[in-house]
């Protein structure tokens, strides 16, 4: 993890300057974070560009210091690196309290200069205590998760061909819970903060107590962030690694990976467009448009290795109908890859009707509405909406066809696909905010399922005319992409012939 790994490793040769450069690169880090979330936060406000900041904010300084400390910023982080084994516990332990340090630090420089007096965290809209914990649990487990992925992963992150997203993911990790979360409570998914905000505690111990209440929920996050990451990448354990009879159960290991891969992707980001979606206000398609594409983001940068990030079945039918594999990297064998895109649809339909479920536990007897959506979405006529909806379809799956399935570009530095994920978000955010109130822009069979059980969709909508249009816009896009990267299959001939040659 930067150059705190190689002083751990090598701590009896390092100078006292070398030991101490990635904490005090920690303590700075984490202060400014601190500094940007407290001094953002205004109860006289619900402006979601403040969610922005702080995310945009996590980017930069994630960037700035990952080169020498691994950027944790987080001791949710630090203990889940911890958990996986990619980190000392003494090390664990000298970066957490070197968070909380800064993280108070930033509380009492802000409280002597008075500012964000009014700081109150809590359920907000009618919601409860509990439905608070859901929801602040999932989504620090899904910043864990991400950055595991993203920044521990040998498969993913290569120390002689590091990857360059890192920082985005963890940034937008905080944008997409953020603001999935605004109608339900202010997500805090950092111990440290939540620690600093025990210090801006003015009115006796409620304060206090709600710190404590997020410390807890966070640690339980990223004990479930590590759990699922070791069931996503379950060869990269330090157990597994030194076992020689791992290997012979990669392809069974590979598929199971592959399957909770997809199941897992689909949950976190059909959660954050359904609770988006709730939240949503005089029809402002913003908010979700930019949640949702930051999900599918830091998702597809997570887990595009293990399973080619798919997340979603219009997709999956596109990639079988294309006759490509799941992604240019992932290995997939013989007969094996009809059945895997069977199985990767169950996946997506199973995480959309756990998303589901628990949206419907984090918004049920919400005093918000979103009645401004459902009107939008009765102005378009069902010709409209369906129209809509499978150009949209036809749009993303053709965009993850062209940058996914294969390699975009001839790179010969890195062969490290970092446009895949910037893509795929990206014509979910133009999608989202261009058709949101004609369709609903849901792009995805299994978000729709979500949908129409919460009650969000308008109530003439039903799932076998969704079906239908998104299925027929995955096979137009096979088509089109048939046609525009025809020399993809030449070349695959070609290999495929000299192949049968050396065999000969």
């Amino acid at each position: 993890m930067g150059r705190l790994g190689d002083a751990d490793r090598e701590s009896i040769y390092a100078s006292t300057w070398e030991v101490l450069t990635p904490y005090i690169a920690e303590f700075l880090g984490t202060f400014i974070i601190t500094m940007t979330f407290m001094s953002n936060y205004d109860d006289s406000s619900e402006a979601y560009f403040a969610k922005y900041s702080s995310g945009f904010m996590i980017i930069a300084i994630v960037c700035a210091t990952r080169h020498i400390t691994g950027a944790n910023l987080n001791p949710c982080v630090t203990i889940a690196l911890g958990l996986s084994g990619r980190l000392r516990p003494f090390s664990s332990f000298c970066l957490c309290l070197t968070q909380v340090l800064a993280a108070i630090s930033a509380a009492i420089l802000l409280k002597a200069c008075e500012v964000s007096e009014n700081i109150s965290l809590g359920p907000l809209n009618g919601h409860s205590w509990t439905q608070l914990a859901f929801t602040e649990t999932v989504y620090t487990s899904m910043l864990t998760f991400v950055y595991l992925n993203c920044a521990s992963s040998k498969q993913n992150n290569p120390k002689s061909d590091q990857n360059g997203f890192v920082g985005l993911c963890y940034g937008l990790c905080y944008v997409a819970s953020s603001i999935a979360a605004r109608g339900i409570c202010d997500i805090v998914s950092n111990s440290a903060i939540a620690v600093g905000l025990l210090i801006r505690n003015t009115g006796g111990h409620g304060l206090f107590s709600t710190g404590m209440s997020y410390v807890c929920y966070d640690l339980i996050g990223a004990i479930i962030g590590v759990g699922a990451y070791r069931v996503v990448r379950p060869l990269e354990s330090r157990l597994a690694e030194s076992l020689p009879m791992a290997a012979e159960n990669v392809s069974v290991s590979r598929e199971s990976s592959q399957m909770a891969a997809e199941f897992i992707g689909a949950f976190y980001i059909i959660l954050t467009q359904v609770l988006s979606a709730d939240a949503e206000t005089n029809s402002d398609l913003g908010p979700r448009a930019w949640a949702t594409a930051a999900a599918v983001i830091v998702m597809v940068y997570s887990l595009q290795k293990v399973s080619g990030a798919h997340f979603n079945p219009a997709v999956t039918l596109a990639v079988r109908a294309s006759g490509r594999t799941a992604a240019d990297n992932v290995l997939v064998e013989g007969d094996l890859e009809v059945r895997l895109g069977i199985f990767y649809c169950i996946a997506h339909v199973l995480g959309g009707a756990v998303a589901a479920s628990v949206a419907a536990i984090v918004i049920s007897g919400s005093t918000s509405t979103s009645s401004s959506s459902d009107s939008s979405l009765a102005n378009a006529t069902t010709t409209q909406a369906f129209i809509a909806e499978s150009a949209i379809t036809f749009f993303l799956c053709y965009v993850v066809l062209a940058t996914s399935v294969t390699s975009p570009v001839e790179q010969g530095r890195s062969k490290q696909n970092n446009i895949c994920g910037i893509a795929y978000g990206s014509i979910v955010l133009s999608n989202t905010l261009a058709v949101g109130n004609i369709s609903g822009a849901l792009m995805n069979p299994a978000a729709v399922v979500a949908f129409i059980v919460l009650g969000i969709l308008d109530t003439k909508a039903s799932l076998l005319p969704y079906f239908f249009y998104h299925g027929a816009a995955a096979v137009f896009a096979s088509v089109a992409f048939l046609m525009t990267h025809a020399q993809l299959y030449v070349k695959d001939a070609h290999e495929a012939e000299d192949k049968n040659h050396t065999g000969n």
